[in-house]
């Protein structure tokens, strides 16, 4: 059984030993989540070429050795090599080392796999399946793109700003729960579609004022 959870990695070293598309993908998702990333492979993409070149990763040119893993003291790793007997000898080394690691080949001794994210700001929905079907989780993340837009974001966005407020004026857990449900139920996000924040700002400080919040008027 697994765990689902988001790492938060800003600041922290990531390695990823391989430079191929999947090391590529796996170091932009590593970089967009604010990491230190470093890259073990003789040969990298393009891509990567130019985020070396750039100064965004360090990159160690040689073949994958243990002793790497012990000099970097990454916090996670991914093995990312078309090689099975190399990404299972990574996995094996970061946990020695007691870092999180994950392999490309769903390798039952990874510590985690990645999911298949949308992103919308503030949001992620993320969808897995347990290694039965790579393909499938992308299909529904296509899926899960049609559904959650920008929005979102913005909702999101006020949310977070008027959670203080309903945190400090609606003392009842209960309460703060039913009113959150009434806003996301309202017309909130049918304005936010059409494009006319105005209007969905005034309906959500309407249903804040008849729960008793006193909220500032956007």
């Amino acid at each position: 059984m697994t765990y689902p959870v988001l790492l938060h990695l800003e600041d922290r070293r990531i390695v990823v030993v391989g430079g191929g598309q999947v090391a590529t993908r796996k170091t932009a998702d590593a970089l967009d989540a604010g990491a230190h990333v470093t890259i073990i492979s003789p040969t990298l993409t393009q891509t990567l070429k130019a985020l070396v070149d750039g100064g965004a990763v360090d990159w160690q040119a040689e073949p994958y050795t243990p002793v790497k893993l012990r000099e970097l003291k990454p916090f996670l790793v991914f093995a990312a090599t078309d090689s099975q007997a190399v990404n299972a000898q990574v996995i094996a080394d970061a946990q020695t080392l007691g870092a999180l690691a994950g392999a490309v080949d769903d390798s039952a001794q990874s510590d985690l796999t990645s999911m298949a994210a949308v992103r919308r700001g503030r949001i992620t929905v993320a969808v897995a399946t347990d290694g039965a079907s790579p393909a499938l989780a992308a299909h529904l993340r296509r899926k899960m793109e049609t559904v959650v837009g920008d929005e979102y974001c913005v909702l999101a966005d006020w949310l977070a700003e008027l959670r203080p407020l309903v945190q400090q004026q609606v003392r009842s857990a209960d309460g703060r729960r039913a009113l959150w449900q009434v806003i996301l139920d309202s017309a909130v996000l049918d304005y936010l579609r059409q494009g006319d924040q105005v209007s969905a700002r005034k309906l959500i400080n309407r249903l804040l004022a008849e729960a008793g919040v006193e909220a500032a008027s956007q």
